[in-house]
């Protein structure tokens, strides 16, 4: 059986380990503060990044946004869509993060020469959070949200 089929170098698998997983779990993020309602830095990123960030109220909105995401394919976005499961839009990311790290709900794809990941994470055949990202993105926009701490 092949432990890592999405063939993640060494590097990649350490980051998915300790930059999501072991942030959620010893970070506290549970117990932070992130301000996103004042807006400048918040846009600032998803500007910077192209970045389109879709928090959904209910998992069937989510489900809703996935299907016409697959009928639309839009490879060259970033774009994240989740359900705002903790009712703050940073915690409800950071949540997901962690748990598609755990369960490998994440997969590598070189598309036109650029890498980029694919995300699809489900619980209870829900769809919860799915998105894709250039891989050299995926990093800077982690880094940059968790700025937004308080």
């Amino acid at each position: 059986m092949n432990s890592n089929p999405q063939k993640f170098t060494p590097q990649e698998l350490k980051d998915l380990y300790e930059k999501c997983i072991l942030l959620w779990e010893n970070g506290n993020l549970m117990n932070e503060k992130f301000d996103v309602r004042s807006g400048k830095n918040y846009r600032r990123i998803k500007s910077k990044f192209g970045l389109t960030l879709k928090s959904m109220t209910t998992e069937r909105d989510v489900q809703t946004e996935f299907q016409l995401l697959k009928s639309n394919t839009l490879i060259n976005e970033n774009l994240f869509c989740f359900h705002n499961s903790k009712k703050n839009l940073l915690k409800s990311y950071f949540y997901y993060l962690r748990n598609i790290a755990a369960h490998a709900d994440i997969v590598k794809k070189r598309i036109s020469g650029v890498n980029w990941y694919f995300i699809e994470h489900k619980s209870r055949n829900k769809i919860k959070f799915f998105g894709q990202i250039k891989s050299s993105n995926y990093w800077s926009v982690r880094n940059e949200f968790l700025k937004l701490k308080r």
